[in-house]
């Protein structure tokens, strides 16, 4: 029962009919005013659940994007030698410590001649240690500091 409704039940009553008239005339305008209020609030309402979802997309986006980028940063912090990876120095030597070149974990070995990955279980058998290829890795890093034309 709407606001005109009850204008109606009164029009008989206690008004005359000027003021009837004039009362509902307003209040047919707030009604199609209230109306138009009303549509608009729903339209921002669908409007707010399109901008969550894609919030919502542009987030998981943003996350894949980061995690891409600290890979591609990472792995260019590693030098692969022999199926081993190793973790590049601030001063531009590695560290005699290998890492699985797949997913850059540190290797366990056997007697330091088969390294193995825990997580993504890659399996290299180098011939040598980590630390005789690291120290090789070193020397070369450093005549290439030396010469950087050799380098190429």
């Amino acid at each position: 029962m709407g606001i005109s409704d009850v204008l109606t039940g009164l029009k008989d009553r206690v008004l005359d009919a000027a003021t009837y008239e004039l009362l509902k005339r307003n209040f047919d305008l707030l009604e199609d005013n209230n109306q138009i209020l009303k549509d608009k609030v729903d339209l921002l309402a669908e409007e707010r659940d399109k901008v969550r979802s894609e919030n919502e997309r542009l987030r998981k986006e943003n996350e894949q994007l980061r995690a891409k980028m600290s890979l591609a940063q990472r792995e260019e912090e590693f030098i692969e030698e022999r199926g081993l990876a190793f973790l590049m120095n601030s001063d531009g030597t590695v560290k005699p410590v290998a890492y699985c070149p797949e997913c850059k974990k540190r290797l366990t070995t056997v007697d330091h001649r088969i390294y193995i990955c825990s997580s993504c279980k890659y399996t290299t058998k180098p011939g040598n240690s980590a630390d005789r290829i690291a120290a090789y890795i070193n020397e070369k890093l450093k005549a290439q500091q030396k010469n950087p034309a050799d380098a190429e």
